[in-house]
Order: structure tokens, then sequence, then C-alpha cells
């Protein structure tokens, strides 16, 4: 299955989820055109908190006039941004490189909304709002959400610099309980799931037979024994930041991190980031238990590495076996293998993602003083000792 690609987006809406930078008083309007001075304190699902004279109202947003609902869109995308101007996101760069990653298993679920006549459900765990077009049990829920919120304390575990797995406002997980209207809504039809972005935001559309949730007479219940991890590899493209899928890092970066995070070893909430055997079957063979796997072999032919680096996103999936999995070889060098085997050089080169640099700037923190014929034979040498033989042509 393609569960990589990129397309045009189809969805674009405005996340609600609770939010704590409180703004200045002003006067509020509803539809009926009453008006009152309050100051807006939070979100909460599709709720407004306003606070006036001390006591806080929640006050439905779809109520609220054009101008007030264009304040709170507004506000909330300033909310990535303190009273002090200072970023209210603080990106890790500089916590250990984590071994085991796991979220708690009794995580609550809480039901935003379920209107049957519109057929929309939402359902709600800490970091995503899950639109499904179906009711489901929230134990249901809960069940499935796991994989979502591994993924995101991944994210936010590995220190890379990344702010979307810490921002407040949840991630949009669009579901579907049909194949027919998962494709109809723009996924790929021989996809488990796909990431829609435009400008680095965007959604995720999954159908649920993709998440293991099978329908059992009038109800749902997940399928224990068919849980999908490989879509943590767009779980992780949502998360990513923009300034990463810049020219130079899209494709053998954003693709070879996804793939790391997506054959980390998932398990009921736990990643466990030290198991490179996976990676290496997803990529050589035909993946753990023959399923899906890239089946390039342990001899790998690879083109020259700064043309791969700097080729453009159509050129990268033109070749997409071979390009992704050589970008999962790649990264996991930069990450374990490289220099002094902290990572220091990829995050240098992150930072200067973050600093607007381009090639062939851009490069020289990956290459720290190595020309590029001795930075392919130092990854050569570094996946020679793992049994994986890459020659860079």
């Amino acid at each position: 299955m393609n569960l990589h690609r990129h397309l045009p987006t189809l969805f674009f809406l405005i996340v609600s989820a609770p939010l704590a930078l409180p703004a200045t008083e002003r006067s509020w309007t509803n539809s009926s055109g009453k008006s009152i001075v309050a100051t807006l304190v939070e979100i909460s699902g599709d709720k407004a908190v306003l606070q006036m004279s001390g006591k806080n109202f929640e006050v439905p947003i779809a109520t609220l006039s054009p101008d007030d609902q264009k304040f709170i869109a507004e506000w909330k995308k300033s909310d990535m941004t303190d009273s002090s101007g200072d970023s209210a996101v603080k990106p890790n760069w500089d916590d250990p490189w984590p071994s085991l990653v796991s979220v708690d298993i009794d995580q609550a679920i809480e039901v935003i909304k379920e209107d049957e006549a519109a057929k929309e459900y939402i359902y709600a765990s800490p970091h995503y709002e899950f639109i499904c077009d179906v009711k489901l049990n929230t134990s249901v829920v809960k069940r499935f959400s796991l994989l979502f919120e591994a993924t995101n304390q991944v994210c936010r575990e590995l220190p890379l610099g990344m702010a979307k797995p810490f921002r407040k406002e949840r991630h949009k997980i669009h579901l579907f309980e049909t194949r027919e209207a998962y494709i109809d809504k723009g996924g790929p039809p021989e996809s488990a799931g796909v990431y829609i972005s435009r400008g680095g935001e965007g959604d995720i559309l999954v159908p649920l037979t993709s998440l293991g949730v099978k329908k059992v007479g009038s109800n749902y219940s997940v399928d224990y024994d068919k849980e999908n991890t490989t879509l943590s590899h767009e779980i992780a493209h949502q998360l990513t930041d923009v300034e990463y899928f810049a020219p130079g890092s899209r494709g053998w970066f954003t693709e070879g991190m996804a793939e790391y995070i997506a054959n980390s070893g998932y398990r009921s909430g736990k990643f466990d980031i030290d198991d490179l055997g996976r990676l290496k079957a997803r990529v050589t063979a035909y993946g753990e238990d023959g399923n899906g796997g890239r089946a390039l072999g342990e001899n790998i032919n690879a083109p020259d590495l700064q043309r791969f680096f700097t080729q453009d996103y159509e050129s990268f999936l033109a070749n997409a076996q071979l390009s992704y999995g050589l970008a999962g070889l790649i990264v996991y060098y930069y990450f374990h293998m490289d220099g002094e085997k902290d990572a220091a050089n990829i995050k240098a080169f992150l930072k200067a993602l973050k600093e607007e640099k381009t090639a062939p700037e851009l490069f020289e923190p990956l290459l720290a003083g190595r020309s590029w014929d001795e930075m392919e034979a130092d990854i050569t040498q570094g996946w020679r000792s793992r049994g994986v033989r890459i020659n860079f042509n």
C-alpha cells in the first residue's frame, strides 16, 4: 500500500481545543444582536469561554457574529506566541534520545459531538479530534487513539526541535465507515490512510477498516489482531514542522523520519525506538512478518547522495520503493551512527532549515567538513557493520 502521498487539500478546518492565553476585553455580539463586554479566556471544543465580572460563561462559537468568529480564529493562530512575544511552544533540542516511548492506555476520551442527523460524530483524545461519519463507543476510540497519541509522544521526545507536536490545538483526524466514503473525500484507493497538507497544515483521512474497527451487529469493535501501525508514518507528517518540508529536506528527510518512526516497534501505546530490526526488515525484505516491506535486499544500489538530497519531490516519488527505503536508512544513520553518535549534525541541519538557509550552505552541517564522496563512504561504512551494503553511484 502507498501510504505516503501528499495531495491537494480537501479539508482545511479550524481545529478546536482548550487554549489558555487570555485576550483583551472587547464587545461580543450574538446572532440575535445582543452584545456584552467580556474577555475571551479559552476555547473548549466548539464553545468560547468568555469572562465577565469575574465569572466564566461558555458560548457556542456558531452563535457569535462573523466578526467575533474571525477574532477567535485569529486568536487561535496567535496562541503560539505569549504576550511578551516569546514562543509559547518550546521545541525539544536537548533531551536525551528516547529508547521506549509510551502513553497512558487509560486516557480519557471526550465526546464533543454526536449529531445523527448530520452524520457527524466527534471524539477527542488529549491531542486529537476524531471526526467520524458513524457513532462509536468511547472504548473503541480509546483503543485506536493510542496509536495517534503514542506517535505524538514520540515526536515530542525526539530532540529534533519540532514545535507542532506541542501545540495546544488538537490535530484533526477524519474517519470513514467505508472505504468508498474515504476515497470519495480524496483518499488514495490503495492506501490505508493519507495526510493531506496545505502550507504545512492539514488533516489525516483514514477508513475505519485501517484502524481495525469492524461492525458487529449494530455496534463497532476493534479487531485486536489488525492494529495498523503503518499509519504512524502519516501521523508523523502531520506533526512535522513546515520548515522541514523545504527543498533539500522534503523527500529524504521528511519521508525518512516518518519511516523511522513508523518502524520503531509499536504495540499497544508503546514505541520501541531501539528496534533497528524492524526498520531493516522493512527496507531490505518484505517487512515484519512479510507485510509491506520495500524488498531492496541487503545490497542496495543508490543514486548519488547529493543528487538524492537535492532532487524535487516528484523525482523522489518516481522510484518510491528505493527512495523511501534509502531515506529511512540515511535518517537512521544521521540519528545514530554519524559523528559522535549524538545526532549533532542532523540537528544543526534542521536548525539551518529553521533559519531558511538553502543549498549549498544548508548542507554544510551534515557534511561537517566532509566532501560528498566522503559522506557517502561514511554512510556505507555505518550500514555495512549492520549487514546492509549501500552502493552510491
